[in-house]
């Protein structure tokens, strides 16, 4: 599998999106936060594993669309995902597997932490992570909820994460942040560190409680430029 591919696997299995807004599970671009899908619902997602935009190999050339689905279990700490990816060609379709559990909720004090394991399917190295959020303004959003009045001023999540995640004895550095800006808008960026790896820019636009579309570009850390975007429709449901 080449880096390229590599890279973009790595990025599908998390799955995309950003809580803030509230249509949207458990994950920034490419990297995953501490925020799980809720009990008893199912997010499904269709995304681009081809993210370069020209050349031979284009998205526009030979789309190669990866089918994501990601469970909330009976627990509120856990969710598990499995995807179908395009490994080593774009008829190459193969299951993948990933989990994520949040042994810690985020406090006063404290972030949130959460531990996960992706990337495991047939013929594929299992990757691990931990990820610790923070909401930035966590004391103001916790203040508001109990404001009787607050139709004025309406307080936005600000966020940042900041974990890695290993491949065998490779341990990567990653970290993001997401920006509510509306109910409808929420502007994030990430980067995993490592010359195969990204550094993004994007956000998702909410439709309605339930729907969202994930959009970003892509920055590559070997060749310092933007190269690349992804785009991902996503739906949740209640099971």
């Amino acid at each position: 599998m080449n880096a390229r591919r590599a890279r973009a696997l790595l990025a599908l299995l998390a799955l995309a999106g950003t809580r803030g807004a509230g249509a949207a599970p458990s994950s920034l671009n490419t990297i995953p936060t501490a925020d799980v899908v809720p009990p008893r619902q199912m997010t499904l997602q269709i995304q681009n594993v081809d993210t370069d935009w020209s050349g031979a190999g284009s998205v526009f050339e030979r789309p190669e669309p990866a089918f994501q689905a990601q469970f909330g279990t009976f627990t509120p700490r856990i969710e598990a995902g499995i995807d179908a990816v395009p490994i080593d060609s774009p008829r190459d379709y193969r299951p993948v597997l990933n989990l994520k559990c949040l042994p810690v909720e985020e406090g006063d004090a404290l972030p949130a932490i959460a531990l996960g394991v992706m990337q495991v399917g047939p013929n594929l190295v299992p990757a691990y992570d931990a990820v610790a959020t923070r909401t930035l303004n966590y004391r103001q959003m916790q203040y508001q909820k109990f404001r009787a009045h607050h139709r004025n001023l309406k307080l936005r999540g600000i966020r940042a994460h900041l974990g890695a995640f290993g491949v065998r004895r490779t341990l990567e550095a990653m970290a993001g942040a997401d920006v509510q800006l509306s109910d409808h808008l929420v502007i994030d960026a990430d980067w995993i560190a490592g010359a195969a790896h990204v550094a993004t820019l994007g956000g998702a636009w909410v439709l309605d409680p339930q729907s969202s579309v994930q959009f970003a570009l892509l920055r590559g850390n070997r060749d310092g430029r933007i190269d690349g975007f992804q785009v991902a429709p996503t739906h949740q449901f209640t099971w």
